[in-house]
């Protein structure tokens, strides 16, 4: 094998100080310039924000009631609710978490590449392969006030822990084994048992049942979580009957027996979207690394390659024979997908070069310093090719039930007292339409910013806006709801108030401002 090129020796030395700095800025800057979504992430930080001014932090609520149709665990509105706390009620309190939770996940897979692996450059290129993962960089995880990426950090963290426990025999690791799973269980619910498959496939096929079921620890970690987990059901059924029922419904019997919210696809639904967009260029590479990782000299990086699929295999499965089917619900696999290209690729690069310095042609030379500087930028440039990507889908946001939230947040605030034209009954909308028994003009996303900015506010549905007595100030998101207040009052003057276009109308008879 090859000696490493001073290419490789330097990505050793400084490639993961270099990528820190890059992660940091990816999930950081501009964590604000999007507006809240209007699904989960509009949701939980209402009812973040309805936790900090209730004061009552066990039942989660949503427009002011229990909430039965998001029935997770709050350990993520918790969090959220914290930092509204300390930040307000802004999009970084919001996201904060999750940003902070995928930076965390990061940390841990190269500290186990680093400190037991000893292989820095594994721990390099899989950091470099996760920042370039849109589908863990991007929304619903490490840029959104979402469950996601807190569940992740807990899977990677139960993981890495079980498997260090595996390698040592070493009881100290059923501690951290037992955080990362009430983690990630408090997080999203069963959801964070969907990885347990994969890692008894590997026990199994590795001969380490044994050493699990054998150990008195194992059964200490695992009575823990079975207290932390049936306390929480326990003691929120207990505060309002009602809501074990509805996890039944909505987490378990509806979500994998059957479609909720016409969520549905074929079996190969994940790895089409890893391959379309989601994992872009490295899921391509699996297949290319995949039998340096598998059959690498060093028995730990052998072994860990055998963990990491049998991971990512199992909780694939799981989650493609549900019939509920969304693309978010993969990301917890990109970090090992991550681990699989950081231990074969050093392998594959050195099998290559061994290949090229075999060659007794005058190109050699130019091949061997082609090859040098590829790997250079392999690692440091795709990162920044999808930050930068995810950062230009900022200025194209063009969702009207969206849009409220950029034109009630800027500076100086709209003139008050305000009208919003949304659609539907949005006041007593408390389920998305497309959810079952779901409500029209739903926009959780709107309610948060109402309850954030408190100012006279009113929202009314377009078909009310003839019935709008003047003066008055009214806002509007869409071009259909622009055109029913110019066709109730013509001589109505506006002005866009945001980037993305909302739209302020002074009805006649209002004082110019």
């Amino acid at each position: 094998m090859p000696q490493p090129t001073a290419e490789v020796r330097f990505l050793v030395r400084w490639g993961g100080p270099l990528l820190g700095v890059v992660a940091l800025f990816g999930f950081l800057y501009r964590l604000d310039g999007l507006s809240l979504r209007l699904w989960d992430e509009g949701r939980l930080a209402v009812s973040a924000l309805e936790m900090v001014r209730s004061g009552r932090w066990f039942v989660v609520t949503f427009g002011g009631q229990p909430d039965l149709w998001n029935v997770k665990p709050p350990l993520m509105i918790w969090c959220q609710a914290g930092l509204i706390r300390l930040l307000g009620p802004t999009e970084w309190a919001i996201r904060l978490p999750a940003a902070l939770a995928a930076l965390a996940t990061i940390g841990l897979l190269y500290w186990f590449a680093v400190r037991y692996l000893r292989r820095p450059l594994t721990g390099v290129l899989a950091i470099s392969v996760l920042v370039n993962t849109l589908g863990f960089l991007g929304e619903h995880h490490g840029h959104s006030g979402d469950y996601d990426a807190l569940l992740t950090l807990g899977l990677v963290g139960f993981s890495l822990s079980l498997f260090l426990f595996l390698e040592t025999n070493r009881p100290r690791w059923w501690a951290p084994t037992t955080i990362g799973l009430c983690i990630a269980t408090l997080t999203k619910g069963v959801a964070g048992l969907l990885c347990l498959p994969g890692v008894a496939a590997y026990c199994l096929l590795h001969g380490r049942a044994r050493r699990v079921l054998g150990s008195p620890a194992f059964w200490l970690a695992a009575s823990a979580w079975v207290l932390v987990m049936g306390a929480w059901y326990g003691l929120r059924e207990y505060a309002r009957p009602g809501y074990l029922e509805a996890v039944w419904i909505n987490e378990l019997g509806g979500r994998f027996a059957g479609t909720l919210e016409k969520n549905q696809g074929a079996w190969y639904y994940y790895f089409y979207h890893m391959g379309r967009t989601k994992m872009l260029p490295w899921f391509w590479l699996l297949p290319v690394v995949l039998p340096f990782a598998l059959h690498h000299p060093d028995d730990r990086a052998r072994r860990t390659a055998w963990f990491a699929l049998c991971w990512v295999l199992g909780f694939l499965f799981v989650i493609s024979a549900s019939r509920t089917k969304l693309v978010w619900y993969a990301n917890p696999a990109y970090p090992w997908l991550a681990l699989l290209v950081g231990i074969g690729g050093p392998r594959a690069g050195s099998w290559l070069l061994a290949q090229i310095q075999q060659l007794r042609r005058v190109a050699a030379g130019i091949l061997r310093l082609l090859v040098r500087v590829l790997l250079v930028a392999l690692v440091l440039v795709p990162p920044l090719i999808t930050i930068r990507h995810e950062l230009r889908g900022i200025p194209r946001d063009t969702f009207p039930s969206e849009r409220f939230g950029y034109a009630l947040r800027i500076r100086p605030a709209p003139p008050a007292p305000l009208v919003v034209v949304a659609s539907g009954h949005f006041a007593t909308a408390l389920r998305p339409r497309t959810a079952l028994g779901g409500d029209t003009g739903y926009n959780a996303a709107l309610r948060f910013y109402l309850l954030a900015l408190p100012r006279p506010t009113r929202v009314v549905p377009p078909e009310a806006v003839r019935t709008l007595r003047t003066p008055a100030w009214v806002l509007t998101a869409s071009a259909f709801d622009s055109a029913q207040v110019r066709g109730a009052f013509p001589t109505a003057t506006l002005r866009q108030i945001s980037a993305y276009p909302c739209y302020l109308w002074a009805l006649p008879g209002t004082p110019s401002r």
